[in-house]
């Protein structure tokens, strides 16, 4: 369901003519990274803390919809 959900989101994305997608995923969410990792996005910059003062991290990534 979410490879489906992901897969409809990149299209629509790239008929709007969009250059990128960008997210921030849980590291400890092995699914989802996996599912983004295999779906073309990569990690951007730095680890983060979650929120101010939290042990949790989230990593930014991003697809290229378009070369150039």
């Amino acid at each position: 369901m979410a490879r489906a959900l992901l897969d409809e989101i990149t299209a629509w994305a790239i008929s709007k003519g969009w250059e990128r997608l960008a997210l921030s995923v849980k590291t400890s969410n092995d699914a989802a990274v996996s599912l983004y990792l295999n779906s073309g996005f990569t990690a951007a910059g730095a680890l983060e803390a979650l929120r101010p003062g939290s042990a949790l991290t989230v990593q930014s990534m991003i697809m290229k919809l378009r070369s150039g």
